[in-house]
């Protein structure tokens, strides 16, 4: 029995690790996490930057309103017209810890969401610390050498990085679990052991990053490879590995079946279109100049943004895990001769080569043999996570490895105190994770670009009409768009990777860009569907031309401080009647008509389906009147003397029913992405409700699975106290 075993086999017997020291290194990883983002936590005028305080906020926004109101996040009608928000990972409406999050931000106020979420996010960083250290004690590490390497994935890389993506550190956290539940599952079969395995992997899809849980995935199937390659475990683990995906896929079915069919109707099922093109993009890998950060972290000068003008994105340029980190791991390799240091050196570089993806041969030729469908969900770059956990294990074997030729503890906590000072020193308060709201004021509930008066004024513009009027902007920030959800100020766009596709080619008529794109603004004021988008006012920086203003159709607005402000004189109402239709084949062609200069959007309307043509042409308008508008149910009165089509500018989905007088009518595509329906003549009552019914589908599947799961948990042993003991690997 070898020295560490006899360390374990003492530990066991004599009850160490109980009572309050068996909480002490959770402490101290708490404590790492907390000191490395006291800016954010504790200081005042400081935040998480970027996509965290405009992208992941406004969502949250959305689902503490709902919470608050005791429903589920289904819609949201401030963003493009309307958007399905339950079918977005990214809001993590059916993820735990989000849910807790908004509910005690709801017990703490509405401008608190922030704070909030900032330590939702950071708690989960020390989550990812506590699987780590764990899994290392797993392996038969000793305490402080397991701190040293709970810190490097804790504080160092990727969890450093990007922390503007919420889902990304959420769903990276459960990864060391994950392995920790593979270690434990090449002991021996248990179904208490496969259930938590499939939990683990689950979480990491309602986390809200789709594409980190397929890296999760690819990496419990690596380590599964790479324990059977080294017989530490028999061949059928692979299977149950890949049992345990399946199992988490149907629990996690009422995120995944929603998801699906958002990717099908958004403008992700163009992801292709653009991923993998350039030197640096989406789904190409990261760049191996991001190899040189494992030693100079700021050798691309990332440190200070203002003075940086790579050509890449600088959080992906951000490997390092610490100095002595890397010493550590060295250590590893060099130093020990034992199965488990070998088996994580090759997870170590395996994950090294999937994360370069296209930058390596190897890489090209598997991404090039990946169907489109996987290449748009597994990017390669994400392998940085699982490339940082084994390189934290490698440092925490080391570490253990030094404590041992040193034979006293002392230098043990000192080795583990290094490498998180290190790393705290040099990645804490960066651009990549802490951001000053005095340099970069930004939105809440209460101001934009730090105005009050500005964000007041704009409200007072679009609240002229009930519901509101919506903006767009001609040459002004995307903040706008992305944060209508904060701001209360509907936009005809947006800036998300799952928006509405049909509604971003109807933006195309008075935009230039292409269909995969999720943001553009205003180059065609001309375009009368600006009008049918009941798009009030435009909103600039700079003077819009001449020519635009001689028309009269737009009107410059006083009083708008910072801003120039439109008024759009023709803007047509969220709904009206018209009296004749053209009929459409399918989306291209509705697209191919609303854009035609022979259309006349307010007196016809295009329709796709098997609609009769309507008989009133000619016929006096009718009008149209607003009882109840929500965010999944709006109630209209309608009058017309002849038959007549509702046209709306509220975006269709499916999940959206209608019923006139009671009775349920279907809802047509209408001017390529709206809601429409035929009324006959008279005065109606019509009610637009939205009930997904493939949320309760999903729903169901999840249902049976969890049961399957907690029946799983009920049954199997408890695992061995650590896996060295059963496999004998040092």
């Amino acid at each position: 029995m070898n020295r560490q075993q006899q360390r374990l086999e003492a530990g066991a017997s004599t009850g160490i690790g109980t009572g309050l020291s068996r909480f002490t290194p959770h402490a101290i990883l708490l404590a790492e996490a907390l000191v490395f983002h006291r800016r954010v936590l504790f200081r005042s005028g400081y935040v998480i930057p970027w996509d965290f305080r405009y992208f992941h906020l406004s969502l949250a926004s959305i689902l503490a309103e709902a919470v608050k109101r005791g429903q589920l996040p289904l819609w949201d009608p401030l963003t493009y017209c309307g958007r399905p928000v339950y079918a977005n990972f990214q809001i993590q409406a059916f993820y735990p810890p989000s849910i807790l999050a908004v509910l005690i931000h709801n017990l703490l106020g509405r401008h608190q969401l922030i704070h909030v979420l900032q330590w939702q996010l950071v708690l989960h960083v020390f989550l990812a610390g506590v699987f780590t250290y764990h899994l290392l004690r797993k392996l038969g590490v000793g305490r402080p050498a397991a701190l040293a390497g709970a810190a490097v994935f804790e504080l160092g890389g990727v969890l450093a990085a990007q922390v503007e993506h919420l889902g990304f550190v959420d769903a990276a956290a459960w990864i060391p679990g994950a392995w920790i539940a593979v270690l434990v599952l090449a002991e021996s079969f248990s179904w208490r052991k496969l259930a938590a395995l499939a939990a683990s992997l689950a979480m990491t899809i309602l986390a809200g990053y789709p594409a980190m849980a397929a890296a999760a995935f690819g990496s419990c199937l690596l380590l599964g490879l790479a324990l059977i390659a080294f017989r530490l475990a028999q061949r059928r683990l692979f299977g149950l590995i890949a049992a345990s995906i399946g199992l988490s896929l149907g629990f996690a079915a009422i995120q995944l079946l929603p998801g699906a069919e958002l990717r099908r109707l958004s403008i992700a099922k163009y992801r292709s279109d653009y991923m993998g093109k350039g030197e640096y993009a989406l789904g190409a890998g990261l760049p191996p100049a991001a190899l040189v950060s494992l030693i100079s972290p700021n050798h691309y000068g990332i440190f200070d943004l203002t003075r940086y003008s790579g050509k890449w994105e600088p959080t992906v340029l951000y490997l390092y895990c610490g100095i002595t980190g890397l010493l550590l791991a060295t250590v590893a390799a060099s130093m020990r001769r034992d199965r488990l240091t070998r088996l994580f050196l090759v997870m170590t570089l395996a994950s090294a080569l999937w994360m370069l993806g296209r930058f390596t041969p190897i890489g090209r030729a598997l991404l090039a043999l990946a169907p489109g469908a996987v290449r748009t969900v597994a990017y390669p770059e994400l392998a940085a996570a699982p490339f940082v956990l084994s390189m934290a294990v490698l440092a925490g074997l080391g570490a253990d490895w030094v404590s041992q030729k040193a034979e006293r503890a002392a230098a043990a906590y000192a080795i583990a105190l290094l490498v998180a000072a290190d790393l705290i020193l040099v990645g804490s308060g960066r651009p990549m994770n802490t951001a000053s709201l005095r340099e970069e004021p930004g939105i809440t509930t209460y101001s934009f670009d730090g105005s009050s008066a500005l964000l007041s004024q704009v409200r007072k513009l679009a609240n002229a009409a009930v519901p509101p009027l919506r903006i767009d902007t001609i040459d002004d920030s995307a903040l706008w768009a992305m944060g209508s959800p904060l701001t209360l100020v509907p936009a005809a766009g947006g800036d998300e990777p799952m928006a509405p596709a049909r509604v971003v080619q109807a933006r195309l008529a008075y935009c230039d860009g292409e269909r995969w794109r999720a943001y553009c603004q205003v180059n065609n004021p001309d375009s009368p569907v600006i009008d049918l988008l009941n798009i009030g006012y435009l909103l600039s920086r700079t003077p819009m031309p001449e020519a635009a203003l001689a028309q009269g159709r737009f009107v410059k607005t006083a009083g708008i401080p910072g801003r120039l402000a439109y008024r759009n004189t023709r803007v047509l109402p969220r709904f009206f009647l018209v009296h004749a239709i053209r009929t459409a084949a399918n989306e291209d062609d509705a697209a191919a008509i609303l854009r035609s200069k022979t259309f006349d959007l307010r007196s016809e309307a295009v329709v796709e389906g098997a609609v009769s043509l309507l008989r009133g042409s000619g016929a006096p308008a009718g009008a149209v009147s607003i009882v109840d508008y929500g965010m999944r149910r709006v109630v209209l009165e309608a009058e017309s003397a002849s038959e007549a089509w509702l046209v709306s500018s509220e975006t269709h989905y499916p999940g959206w029913r209608a019923w006139v007088d009671g009775r349920e009518e279907p809802i047509y595509y209408t001017n390529l992405a709206f809601r429409g329906l035929h009324l006959p003549a008279g005065r109606h009552t019509i009610v637009f409700y939205f009930a997904p019914r493939i949320l309760w589908w999903g729903a169901a599947v999840s249902g049976v699975f969890g049961i399957a799961l907690l029946l799983m948990s009920a049954s199997g042993t408890r695992p061995p106290l650590a896996f060295t003991r059963r496999r004998g690997s040092r």
